[in-house]
């Protein structure tokens, strides 16, 4: 029997999935679409460089296009891929996309801190078919993800990067009979992506619960710290506690090897890795 022949588009956040593909003896992955650089992508191209799969980083141009329809893919498997995919102009027999929600709740760019902040009943993976339409193609396969009461945002996401290659798999082994019993979506819901003031946390006036929630919510996403002088900074790893001290709130206390000590109104913060906001 031939090997399914796929195409793969996405950058780390679900490479799990490249991983679960590559490691298939019945499909061959045989070109890697990814996001340019400065982008979270070291473990796709990691995966891809070792399994020599041809990739190739930054918008699906006329030129991509034209490598793809090149190929004779049967399966285009499209996993937080950056860019909206021309789904139409592909020659590709099935198109899939995998998306962190229970759609149609969650439709959108990162439902995540949607999510964990008010809407875990919607905690999930699903896989549907690709459609104009973003994120509105037919339902494969869905499978809820449980979340415990101190998972946040980098806690859904490990359990979200566990369960897709299970899912992936189980639409791998059967194709045609999942694309045959596909459902429609019917009406949803879009959770746009959070504006840099939904991140903000306003340190001069914040209480260490804030910080926790905040960090919660967005985790890697990043929190966006203002300080006493006005300055804004991002961090993406927040730690805070409840205690006495004498400085005044909002003010950076220490400058630490690998992040800051800020002060808040009830405790101290420690941000890592602070840097400007743009």
């Amino acid at each position: 029997m031939a090997k399914l022949r796929i195409a793969y588009a996405g950058h780390d956040f679900f490479s799990s999935c490249l991983a679960a593909l590559l490691r298939r003896a019945d499909v061959d992955v045989v070109l890697c679409l990814t996001s340019p650089p400065g982008h979270p992508t070291g473990n796709v191209l990691g995966l891809a460089h070792r399994a020599r799969v041809p990739v190739v980083q930054g918008r699906p141009t006329e030129a991509v296009v034209a490598t793809f329809n090149s190929l004779g893919v049967d399966l285009l498997v499209s996993a937080a891929y950056l860019y909206r995919i021309p789904v139409q102009r592909l020659a590709a027999r099935w198109a899939v996309n995998v998306h962190p929600s229970l759609l149609p709740a969650g439709r959108g760019p990162n439902p995540l801190p949607y999510l964990v902040d008010d809407r875990r009943d919607a905690c999930g993976i699903t896989l549907h078919e690709m459609s104009p339409e973003f994120d509105a193609g037919d339902v494969l396969l869905q499978e809820p993800v449980e979340l415990s009461e101190r998972d946040g945002f980098d806690e859904l996401f490990l359990r979200l990067f566990a369960a897709a290659p299970r899912l992936l798999d189980r639409l791998l082994d059967d194709v045609e009979k999942y694309f045959s019993e596909k459902r429609p979506q019917g009406s949803g819901s879009y959770w746009p992506e959070h504006t840099p003031e939904q991140r903000l946390l306003v340190a001069d006036r914040a209480r260490v619960g804030d910080a926790v929630a905040l960090h919660a919510k967005f985790g890697a996403v990043g929190v966006l710290v203002q300080l006493a002088d006005e300055r804004r900074v991002n961090t993406d790893r927040v730690t805070a506690v409840e205690c006495a001290h004498d400085y005044t709130p909002g003010t950076v206390v220490a400058r630490l090897v690998n992040g800051w000590v800020v002060a808040l109104v009830n405790g101290l913060m420690r941000i890592d890795s602070p840097q400007p906001a743009v």
